[in-house]
């Protein structure tokens, strides 16, 4: 899981939503991680995720999710998913359904990890799609029919937080 996420994360990357500083410093960032220098990664990612960074936070929130050059804090990781996820970033929603479907960092809540495992579905690409389609099929047969029409009907009518929205 580890390396299929920072997979997706480094694929998803583009440095057009960066200056070029910050692609740069997201570049660093990635390598300090991939070498083991994750007080180096976390300290560039932070600069990023102060930004608006969802790439940056959920690379934070995979940080404090795996105890990676910070202490294993799975409510931390869980609130940067969260930031994450609501900017729209789709590997940081299937992060964060996963959390909810199995209470870490968070309260349990089935009917919300399949709402952000549909989104994952809908809004990522490639195995991020695929790997939120077969979680929100597994977390459906979970779940009554009328949370998941509501959580359905919450997907449709979703909308991105903005870059700047905390």
């Amino acid at each position: 899981m580890r390396t299929l996420l920072l997979a997706l994360l480094v694929f998803a990357a583009t440095p057009a939503a960066a200056a070029p500083d910050n692609a740069k410093r997201f570049e660093r960032a990635v390598a300090a991680y991939e070498v083991g220098r994750f007080k180096a990664a976390r300290a560039e990612f932070q600069t990023l995720a102060d930004q608006g960074s969802a790439i940056a936070e959920t690379m934070l929130g995979t940080m404090y999710a795996e105890g990676r050059g910070v202490k294993a804090d799975p409510a931390t990781a869980a609130a940067y998913f969260y930031r994450a996820a609501n900017r729209g970033y789709a590997p940081a929603q299937l992060a964060l359904a996963d959390a909810y479907a199995k209470g870490r960092g968070t309260w349990p809540d089935l009917p919300g990890a399949y709402m952000w495992a549909r989104l994952a579905q809908v809004r990522g690409f490639g195995a991020t799609a695929a790997a939120g389609g077969a979680t929100a099929a597994a977390l459906a047969r979970r779940i009554d029919e009328d949370q998941r029409l509501r959580a359905d009907r919450w997907v449709r009518n979703w909308r991105p937080w903005t870059t700047a929205a905390r």
